[in-house]
Order: C-alpha cells, then sequence, then structure tokens
C-alpha cells in the first residue's frame, strides 16, 4: 500500500500520544510505518516540517468551525445564531481548548510548531470580520484573538504539565495561608476556572469599547 503524507501525520499524532513530545523521534516514526527512513522525507522533508504539519492537524477543528453551525456544550450553542463577537470568541476558545486536550503535549506542539496554513487564515480572516461589523477595529480585533489565544495555550500547558516523579509535596499550612488553603478547598475545577478567565478576558476588552 503506497504511503501518503496524511498517512505520516496521523501515525505521528498517535505516536505523541503514546511517547509525548520529547520521545517523537523521525526513527521511532519509521518503524512504527515499517518504512526506511529515506521514505519518510519523500512527504516530510525534515522533522520540523512534520511537527508544523501535526500541529495544524491538531487545531484544524477548532478554526474549522463555521461562524454559525451547531456544536456540543454551552460554550457551542452561541455558534447556532448570529451572536456578539464576545460569544463567538468564548465559543473559538472552548473549541481550541478541546483540540489541545485531545493530543498529548498537544499545547506544546502547537505553541512551539504552528505556522497556519490556509484554512486557518482564513478561518481568521473570517473572524476578523464578523468583529469589524460588530464595531471593533481590526487592531482590538487582532489584540483580543492573541490575548485569548494566547490564554488557551498557557492554560492548556498547566493543565498537560507532567507530575513530578516525586510523591506528593504537603500542602500549605492553614496557620500561615488561610486563603490559599480555602482556595483550594473551593476552588471549582479546571473547566470552571478556564471559562471565567475566558469570561474576564472578553468582558474586560468590551468594557474597555464602552
Amino acid at each position: 500500500m503506497a504511503l501518503h503524507r496524511n498517512d505520516v501525520i496521523a501515525a505521528a499524532l498517535d505516536l505523541l500520544d503514546e511517547v509525548g513530545l520529547e520521545r517523537l523521534t523521525t526513527r521511532a516514526l519509521t518503524e512504527r510505518l515499517g518504512v526506511a527512513p529515506g521514505a519518510l522525507y519523500w512527504h516530510v522533508r525534515s522533522k520540523q516540517e512534520l511537527l508544523t504539519a501535526m500541529a495544524d492537524t491538531v487545531v484544524a477543528p477548532a478554526f474549522s468551525a463555521p461562524v454559525t453551525g451547531k456544536g456540543e456544550g454551552a460554550e457551542a450553542e452561541a455558534e447556532t445564531k448570529p451572536g456578539s463577537w464576545a460569544e463567538h470568541t468564548e465559543a473559538f476558545a472552548h473549541r481550541l481548548r478541546r483540540a489541545l486536550l485531545g493530543r498529548r503535549d498537544g499545547a506544546r506542539l502547537v505553541s512551539g510548531h504552528l505556522v497556519p496554513g490556509t484554512a486557518t487564515l482564513r478561518s481568521v480572516e473570517d473572524g476578523l470580520a464578523l468583529m469589524s461589523a460588530q464595531g471593533l477595529t481590526p487592531a482590538q480585533a487582532a489584540v483580543l484573538g492573541h490575548a485569548v489565544t494566547s490564554y488557551v495555550i498557557g492554560f492548556v500547558l498547566q493543565e498537560q504539565q507532567e507530575p513530578a516523579p516525586t510523591g506528593e509535596a504537603a500542602g500549605p499550612d492553614p496557620a500561615h495561608f488561610p486563603l490559599l488553603v480555602q482556595w483550594q478547598t473551593e476552588h471549582p475545577g479546571p473547566d470552571a476556572t478556564f471559562a471565567a478567565g475566558l469570561t474576564l478576558l472578553t468582558t474586560g476588552l468590551a468594557s474597555q469599547l464602552a
């Protein structure tokens, strides 16, 4: 069976899930595919090109969703009707987080190797057009997009951080850090924390615009 570029990328992503970004090598990939090392470079000219293609594939679901359409969950509800720029921005952020969490080390891969392709750039252009139609300047829309994307990637980087090999560290002493202990006790979990921080970003810009 002939080997295609999409087969190489799919196999590389599966290998990423198994071994992580640090141990992902072209040698391991060629062994998985059952081909000679030179055969790989008919489809990707270097490991950097491979990682770039992998990163683009990981984020594709976040950028491929239409401005209006059907989705899953409360964050996708805004996509089912014409909504504000804030609703669409938050829906995109939730899609991006899901996409990054869908792969081991997804945030590390994307933060270091994403080079947006034509489809991604078209989606960004459509998003800027939506925001411009609702009163934002291209500069304001770009700042918002950069801030939200950086927030999502940074948040997921922490979520996907490998735990320390040593045993669990003792928690803070309530006698010295009562507020920190209270926060840890009442912490709502990553989903709610992510949504709250995201809302802070969009409402903060909305307040500035007002």
